[in-house]
């Protein structure tokens, strides 16, 4: 059917055509419906709940595997980010504080002193995904971001390097670090075994404790162990990642192919 401008397709939601996009003939193009449609339900919240509806039926009864087996994993990262809001909700609540949605309908002056985004912090993943990358521009070999340990200073790159672990991100997020979605949804996740695909689309990188699955990882072609960083190398194929999504215990992250 041809490529599809999916960026455009999310930004106006058209789900009507994200849904016809799930029976595309090219395998990569569904599974990039997939990861849109899970874009639009994000944007959407509780007031449209149209693409996360498709997601649902296509996780059921699609006629393609890789649809079913995609949506899936796209509708567990959506409860997880809709648990991890409503529990902020309460915490708010519990705590007397305002929620920040029903600032929206105060009478306050804006304070323009407050919004200085140049100075905020962000946590992504290196190109090769190797480290979690702190960068910003208040950063310096003095101004170490989060309470946790392991982290390194990298001098030519002006960024703070840390080990990918949910210790190290959750410990960044608390200390006010922002965290990019491709990180941040590995903290939602239920499992602590991930698989991240790296920028150039060569490889995707299993991360975590991989002790359980090590024999299913290992049935995927052309698997291998990387000893000096202690992840397994799998090439970036469409049949690798229907293989990983699969795998019990195993959080495909749902930008592998953005």
């Amino acid at each position: 059917m041809g490529e599809y401008d999916f960026d455009r397709l999310i930004r106006y939601r058209r789900v009507d055509v994200l849904s016809k996009a799930l029976n595309d003939e090219n395998e990569h193009q569904r599974f990039k419906a997939v990861d849109a449609l899970e874009a639009v339900a994000l944007a959407s919240g509780d007031a449209d709940s149209s693409a996360r509806d498709v997601l649902v039926q296509a996780a059921t009864q699609s006629a393609h595997e890789d649809v079913r087996l995609h949506a899936k994993i796209a509708l567990r990262t959506l409860s997880t980010l809709q648990e991890g809001r409503f529990q902020k909700t309460n915490d708010h609540r519990e705590n007397g504080l305002q929620h920040p949605e029903s600032k929206k309908n105060t009478t306050q002056k804006p304070q323009r002193e407050n919004h200085q985004p140049e100075n905020r912090l962000l946590c992504e993943l290196d190109e090769d995904c190797t480290t979690l990358m702190v960068r910003g521009s208040s950063l310096s070999p003095r101004h170490r971001p989060g309470a946790i340990k392991g982290g390194k200073w990298d001098k030519q790159a002006r960024v703070w390097r840390f080990p990918i672990n949910r210790a190290s991100i959750e410990s960044l997020k608390n200390g006010g670090v922002v965290l990019h979605p491709t990180v941040q949804c590995l903290c939602t996740s239920s499992h602590n075994t991930w698989a991240v695909g790296t920028r150039n689309k060569k490889w995707i990188k299993v991360l975590g404790d991989t002790h359980e699955i090590e024999g299913s990882i290992k049935q995927v072609p052309g698997s291998q162990w990387d000893n000096s960083e202690k992840a397994w190398r799998i090439p970036f194929k469409a049949d690798s990642i229907k293989r990983l999504i699969r795998i019990d215990r195993l959080y495909v992250s749902p930008f592998i192919l953005d």
